[in-house]
């Protein structure tokens, strides 16, 4: 269920709307990275988590059901994000995302190299391929030594 933001003194022209939605956003360069929307409206949305945007630059935004939308940055506070859309979204694009509900966000890993912690180290054989030659060399030697003992004891 959705619950409308109201801020005083806030010159938007449409209702926001508290949602925990899932988004991909594409930078200029057009790489995806993880957002979450915090609120959405017609005009906008707060957006928290992703890479480092300077206010004017443009992105693009895509959400499940909705579709992928060209917005700019308005305003940044530490790493959330006021954006509006270049094109504002319709009424039945905002009842689709409302009606889809928060999730739980994705507890990505953080940090430098985070994800190779959990790499396990590759195997390096602990023989050459001559010593393998060798070994087997040798046990094929005290094999056939073994028969031929066993052969000359009972005979």
């Amino acid at each position: 269920m959705a619950i409308p933001a109201q801020i005083i003194g806030d010159d938007r022209g449409s209702e926001r709307f508290t949602v925990g939605l899932n988004a991909t956003l594409r930078d200029q360069v057009t790489r995806p990275h993880d957002v979450m929307i915090d609120d959405l409206s017609l005009t906008g949305f707060r957006l928290s988590g992703g890479p480092a945007l300077t206010v004017g630059s443009e992105a693009s935004i895509g959400f499940a059901g909705i579709g992928v939308h060209q917005a700019r940055v308005t305003r940044q506070d530490s790493d959330v994000y006021g954006c509006e859309f270049v094109t504002p979204i319709t009424p039945e694009m905002l009842g689709r995302a409302l009606s889809a509900g928060p999730v739980t966000p994705i507890a990505f890993p953080t940090g430098a190299g985070s994800l190779l912690d959990h790499v396990p180290e590759p195997f390096i054989e602990p023989y050459s391929g001559r010593t393998k030659l060798v070994i087997a060399t040798v046990a094929a030697a005290a094999g056939w030594a073994v028969a031929a003992g066993l052969y000359l004891a009972l005979s």
